[in-house]
Order: structure tokens, then C-alpha cells, then sequence
């Protein structure tokens, strides 16, 4: 019996991704190449930070209201 261990990782490695979804559709992804709100980029500018808190904050306002009470 061989007691060396080999493992492929490449294949169970996931992108390192944060999504926020309302059904179906992605509100808020949070991604290492930046933010997308509504599935588009955000910008690095002076407003980024303001239009990803709103984008959060939709989202969880969406998910407060429509969350189950079962």
C-alpha cells in the first residue's frame, strides 16, 4: 500500500465570489476584480463605496420583507 496522497485541487477550487440575489436576479456581487451591481462593474471611483452600500441596502430591505416566517 502507498502511503503518498496526491490530490488535483484545480477542479474543486471556486472563484472567491459573494452574491446577493432577489430570486433570481444578482443584486450585489462581490468579486477580487471589484463589485457588480445589477451585473455590471462598478467603477473604482469617489462613488463606489455610496453605490454599493445602496445596492446592499436593497438587497436587504428585499430579503427583510420578503423573508419566511415558517
Amino acid at each position: 500500500m502507498d502511503d503518498t496522497t496526491s490530490f488535483n485541487l484545480d477542479h474543486d477550487i471556486q472563484p472567491a465570489t459573494i452574491l446577493f440575489h432577489s430570486n433570481e436576479s444578482e443584486m450585489l456581487r462581490v468579486a477580487k476584480d471589484g463589485f457588480y451591481v445589477r451585473g455590471i462593474k462598478i467603477e473604482q471611483d469617489a462613488t463606489e463605496a455610496e453605490k454599493v452600500y445602496n445596492a446592499f441596502h436593497q438587497w436587504l430591505m428585499w430579503a427583510t420583507l420578503n423573508r419566511s416566517y415558517e
